[in-house]
Protein backbone atom coordinates (compact mmCIF):
# COMPACT_ATOMS: atom_id res chain seq x y z
CA UNK A 1 0.00 0.00 0.00
CA UNK A 2 1.44 3.35 -1.05
CA UNK A 3 0.20 6.57 0.54
CA UNK A 4 1.76 9.83 -0.62
CA UNK A 5 1.57 13.23 1.08
CA UNK A 6 1.37 16.43 -1.02
CA UNK A 7 2.47 19.31 1.24
CA UNK A 8 1.30 21.97 -1.21
CA UNK A 9 -2.30 20.75 -1.14
CA UNK A 10 -2.10 19.33 2.40
CA UNK A 11 -3.43 16.06 1.04
CA UNK A 12 -2.63 12.36 1.47
CA UNK A 13 -3.51 10.00 -1.39
CA UNK A 14 -3.65 6.22 -1.63
CA UNK A 15 -1.93 5.70 -4.99
CA UNK A 16 -3.60 2.39 -5.94
CA UNK A 17 -7.22 3.54 -5.42
CA UNK A 18 -6.93 7.32 -5.71
CA UNK A 19 -8.74 7.87 -2.38
CA UNK A 20 -7.52 11.17 -0.88
CA UNK A 21 -8.05 13.15 2.29
CA UNK A 22 -7.25 16.85 2.36
CA UNK A 23 -6.91 19.22 5.32
CA UNK A 24 -9.21 22.21 4.72
CA UNK A 25 -9.00 24.28 7.91
CA UNK A 26 -8.91 24.26 11.68
CA UNK A 27 -11.80 25.79 13.56
CA UNK A 28 -11.10 27.91 16.68
CA UNK A 29 -9.18 25.89 19.32
CA UNK A 30 -12.03 25.90 21.84
CA UNK A 31 -14.24 24.04 19.33
CA UNK A 32 -11.69 21.24 18.84
CA UNK A 33 -12.92 20.67 15.30
CA UNK A 34 -11.09 20.44 11.98
CA UNK A 35 -12.60 20.46 8.48
CA UNK A 36 -11.39 17.94 5.90
CA UNK A 37 -12.31 16.83 2.41
CA UNK A 38 -12.59 13.20 1.27
CA UNK A 39 -12.06 12.61 -2.45
CA UNK A 40 -13.10 9.25 -3.83
CA UNK A 41 -14.34 8.07 -7.25
CA UNK A 42 -14.46 11.62 -8.62
CA UNK A 43 -16.53 13.13 -5.80
CA UNK A 44 -15.50 15.46 -3.00
CA UNK A 45 -17.19 15.31 0.38
CA UNK A 46 -16.39 17.77 3.16
CA UNK A 47 -16.49 16.43 6.69
CA UNK A 48 -15.73 17.71 10.16
CA UNK A 49 -13.80 15.81 12.78
CA UNK A 50 -13.58 16.48 16.48
CA UNK A 51 -10.41 15.75 18.37
CA UNK A 52 -9.17 15.22 21.90
CA UNK A 53 -5.83 14.71 23.60
CA UNK A 54 -6.70 11.54 25.53
CA UNK A 55 -8.71 13.17 28.32
CA UNK A 56 -11.19 10.27 28.43
CA UNK A 57 -8.37 7.75 28.81
CA UNK A 58 -6.79 9.81 31.59
CA UNK A 59 -10.15 10.35 33.29
CA UNK A 60 -10.64 6.57 33.48
CA UNK A 61 -7.20 5.89 34.95
CA UNK A 62 -7.07 8.99 37.20
CA UNK A 63 -10.71 9.88 38.03
CA UNK A 64 -9.78 12.27 40.86
CA UNK A 65 -7.18 14.29 38.91
CA UNK A 66 -7.42 18.06 39.24
CA UNK A 67 -6.75 20.41 36.29
CA UNK A 68 -3.00 20.64 36.91
CA UNK A 69 -2.58 16.88 37.23
CA UNK A 70 -4.78 16.33 34.17
CA UNK A 71 -2.56 18.70 32.14
CA UNK A 72 0.55 16.85 33.31
CA UNK A 73 -0.92 13.50 32.24
CA UNK A 74 -2.06 14.89 28.87
CA UNK A 75 1.44 16.26 28.23
CA UNK A 76 2.99 12.90 29.08
CA UNK A 77 0.48 10.94 26.98
CA UNK A 78 1.44 12.73 23.74
CA UNK A 79 -1.55 11.66 21.66
CA UNK A 80 -4.33 13.17 19.60
CA UNK A 81 -7.50 11.33 18.58
CA UNK A 82 -9.68 12.43 15.65
CA UNK A 83 -13.30 11.29 15.27
CA UNK A 84 -15.68 11.61 12.34
CA UNK A 85 -19.29 10.47 12.05
CA UNK A 86 -21.43 9.55 9.01
CA UNK A 87 -19.55 10.82 5.97
CA UNK A 88 -22.00 10.68 3.07
CA UNK A 89 -20.13 8.65 0.44
CA UNK A 90 -19.32 5.04 -0.46
CA UNK A 91 -15.71 4.11 0.24
CA UNK A 92 -13.49 1.58 2.00
CA UNK A 93 -13.65 2.70 5.65
CA UNK A 94 -10.42 0.97 6.70
CA UNK A 95 -8.48 2.49 3.80
CA UNK A 96 -9.98 5.92 4.52
CA UNK A 97 -8.78 5.75 8.15
CA UNK A 98 -5.23 4.84 7.09
CA UNK A 99 -5.03 7.66 4.54
CA UNK A 100 -6.56 10.13 7.00
CA UNK A 101 -4.14 9.06 9.74
CA UNK A 102 -1.23 9.44 7.31
CA UNK A 103 -2.32 13.03 6.62
CA UNK A 104 -2.66 13.83 10.31
CA UNK A 105 0.78 12.43 11.16
CA UNK A 106 2.53 14.96 8.93
CA UNK A 107 4.37 17.43 11.14
CA UNK A 108 3.11 15.93 14.43
CA UNK A 109 6.54 14.88 15.69
CA UNK A 110 6.36 12.44 18.59
CA UNK A 111 2.59 12.70 19.10
CA UNK A 112 0.62 9.48 18.47
CA UNK A 113 -2.30 10.03 16.08
CA UNK A 114 -5.42 7.85 15.99
CA UNK A 115 -8.44 8.07 13.69
CA UNK A 116 -11.96 6.82 14.41
CA UNK A 117 -15.02 6.68 12.18
CA UNK A 118 -18.55 5.89 13.37
CA UNK A 119 -21.56 5.33 11.16
CA UNK A 120 -25.19 5.23 12.24
CA UNK A 121 -27.61 3.70 9.74
CA UNK A 122 -30.74 4.65 11.68
CA UNK A 123 -31.95 6.48 14.76
CA UNK A 124 -31.36 3.48 17.01
CA UNK A 125 -27.94 3.57 18.73
CA UNK A 126 -27.72 -0.17 18.05
CA UNK A 127 -27.32 0.65 14.33
CA UNK A 128 -23.82 1.92 15.09
CA UNK A 129 -20.78 0.59 13.25
CA UNK A 130 -17.28 1.75 14.14
CA UNK A 131 -13.81 1.60 12.56
CA UNK A 132 -10.49 2.70 14.01
CA UNK A 133 -6.85 3.11 13.12
CA UNK A 134 -4.81 3.67 16.25
CA UNK A 135 -1.34 5.10 16.20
Amino acid sequence: MTIVYDPERRRSTHMESGLSVQWVRDEPPMERTTRFKLMVDGIEVQFDASYDFGEDKIGQTHPDADAVEMYRHISALQEINYRAVNIRAHYDKDLFLKVWQHLLQQGRGVRRVSTYYTEFTGYDPASRQAWKCEG
